[in-house]
């Protein structure tokens, strides 16, 4: 099995975040459906920290 990757480095404000982006051919699952498990994931996180019932949150 073979990745490919790239790296990447980003400048927000004073920091620099490297990222480095793997690409399986033999994955099963689509960058589309990784990024919004991702997103789904942390808003779910942020939300369950801030407290609110669930339909007093913003979304």
């Amino acid at each position: 099995m073979t990745n490919y990757s790239t790296v990447s480095k980003y400048k927000i404000g004073h920091t620099v975040y490297t990222v480095t982006t793997v690409f399986n051919p033999a994955s099963k699952e689509s960058l589309s459906d990784i990024l919004k498990r991702l997103i789904i994931r942390e808003s779910e996180k942020l939300l369950g920290e801030s407290g609110q019932e669930p339909e007093k949150q913003a979304v």
